[in-house]
């Protein structure tokens, strides 16, 4: 199983906290006044929880089939010294077990592993484009509430 410990190898771009500070007041950072600019970091957030709420549910998958294939493995490897060579039928059963298993690592490989990759590179880039336009800043409050009133996101979430 090639794709086993792959996502721990750290790809993912964990930057906590990189999506909630649009909304944040900080003066460390420089201040937004311009509407259009402030618009864009909140929809930019709004992009960038969409797509950890992808990323996650995808990783759910992943671990998901990726445990099943271990525990798959374990029931095969205990059941092996069991099976009757003599009966067609146990011998059967077994092969039935191990081609299951050997489907799911294909899926896991061929499918799922590289839907998170996919994920995982849109997030990244997202978040990205969110830290370059909008992080280290903070948003005039007045201007911020008023384009909260009639905000529309036009940026693909």
């Amino acid at each position: 199983m090639r794709a086993k410990g792959i996502v721990q190898t750290g790809f993912i771009l964990t930057l906590l906290g990189i999506a909630a500070p649009a909304l944040a007041q900080s003066p460390a950072g420089t201040l937004m006044t311009d509407a259009r600019e402030i618009a864009t970091c909140l929809c930019l957030n709004q992009s960038v929880l969409k797509r950890e709420g992808e990323l996650g549910a995808v990783r759910a998958t992943y671990e998901a089939l990726r445990r099943s294939i271990a525990d798959q493995t374990t029931a095969l490897n205990a059941k092996r010294p069991t099976v009757n060579v003599n009966d067609p039928m146990s011998v059967d059963a077994f092969r039935a077990q191990m081609e299951k298993r050997d489907d799911d690592e294909a899926r896991l490989e061929q499918d799922v592993y590289p839907g998170l990759q996919t994920q995982t590179t849109a997030y990244n880039a997202r978040v990205a484009d969110y830290s370059q336009r909008c992080g280290g800043r903070y948003m005039d409050e007045p201007v911020l509430k008023a384009v909260q009133k009639t905000l529309v996101c036009t940026i693909d979430p």
